[in-house]
């Protein structure tokens, strides 16, 4: 078996919306890029897919591209590909997963950090001492890290499997994830066996790009792969940003 190759996650967060650049937490409603946004995973697209030296994914390499059912990320994914020759680009398979959605917010959805501990300082569901954290919380009506757990450790063995092959038949193998801020961090997080009532202390900006892979050629080692810092050099306009 060769060592050539060693399969590959890369993680995509969409770009901007109008409630990612305000701060507020947004789970299933259903909004689309800002202009910004588009014009961010565009250029994000263009240097990341390609032939030459300096672009990460070769087209070619792509064996399984994953996204969340939201528009957002959909949207995300069609700009991202447009870099991707047709030939190519209409026999990758596409899969839009239920498990890649974000984070289910239940009451907090739309509201920003501040407004959600005041609201639970107010009702007396936070003692005066505790800042309410997502992580150790979990939502109201929505999801606890339990339950995000589930589904994302459901995800990495389906992603594993896949990889598998790969590796027993020394082929290339790169998963494009396209998903949100908080349910990506959390596949980050879960991909090195890390608990999830605990803040990982990741960041991951609107557009941002993360890459996952695996110690010594071994799917028994994920890793996150620091590869080092990827930006896309795209004047930011309007009133807005």
């Amino acid at each position: 078996m060769t060592k050539t190759h060693t399969p590959r996650v890369i993680f995509v967060r969409h770009g901007q919306t109008l409630w990612s650049r305000d701060g507020r937490h947004t789970s299933l409603t259903e909004l689309d890029l800002e202009p910004f946004g588009e014009l961010q995973m565009k250029k994000t697209g263009e240097l990341l897919i390609g032939e030459s030296q300096s672009q990460m994914i070769k087209p070619q390499n792509i064996v399984q591209i994953f996204s969340s059912p939201r528009k957002r990320a959909r949207h995300t994914l069609e700009l991202i590909l447009e870099a991707v020759p047709p030939k190519i680009r209409e026999k990758i398979p596409v899969e839009y997963d239920d498990d890649l959605t974000e984070w289910n917010y239940g009451r907090y959805e739309g509201l920003k950090t501040a407004e959600i501990r005041k609201s639970r300082h107010d009702r007396g569901i936070d003692p005066p001492d505790h800042d309410w954290s997502i992580w150790s919380d979990g939502c109201e009506d929505g999801e606890d890290y339990k339950q995000v757990t589930e589904r994302l450790d459901r995800f990495i063995k389906k992603v594993k499997s896949i990889h598998v092959k790969a590796l027993n038949d020394g082929q290339p193998s790169d998963i494009i994830v396209v998903a949100h801020g908080h349910i990506l961090r959390c596949l980050v997080a879960r991909w090195v066996g890390r608990d999830l009532n605990v803040d990982p202390a990741l960041m991951l900006d609107a557009g941002g790009v993360g890459v996952l892979s695996y110690q010594h050629h071994n799917i028994n080692e994920p890793s996150i792969y620091l590869a080092g810092a990827f930006r896309v050099p795209v004047e930011e306009k309007g009133a807005d940003i």
